[in-house]
């Protein structure tokens, strides 16, 4: 399973891939918004961490541009934020049919890896289920 993290803060998204890769996934990193939307297009992953401060764009619009984007329109989304509790953004963001969660960004690795056991299909199941071609 590939998986894209959108993170500015560097040390954050190293640790997240260190973490990713020894449970057994493929990551690729984005450093900005504006990367995270150009990588998704090319990388195709199972599914994406998305910060919601980046320098450059929100995680919001990074999510909406995904969801408009033929190619990676059923691409599913975790929110990973310093404010991932704050009930405005958990709303917000529970309106895009492809988030699977916010979690703040004070979780432990084991919390997160969770988070994207429960976010991705099974072994043997589809990941984006009824895509039209």
């Amino acid at each position: 399973m590939k998986i894209l993290i959108v993170e500015d803060n560097i040390e954050l998204s190293c640790m997240l891939e260190d973490c990713l890769k020894t449970a057994g996934y493929k990551t690729q990193i984005a450093g900005s918004g504006a990367a995270g939307v150009r990588i998704a297009l090319s990388y195709l992953a199972d599914l994406v961490l998305l910060d919601y401060n980046l320098g450059d764009m929100t995680g919001h619009d990074v999510a909406v541009a995904i969801k408009n984007m033929h190619k990676t329109s059923r691409i599913p989304f975790i929110v990973l934020s310093a404010i991932g509790a704050d009930p405005m953004l958990v709303r917000g963001f529970s309106k895009l049919p492809n988030c699977r969660g916010t979690l703040s960004k004070v979780l432990s690795t084991k919390e997160v890896l969770k988070a994207i056991h429960h976010a991705l299909p099974a072994k043997g199941e589809k990941t984006h289920k009824h895509e039209a071609h």
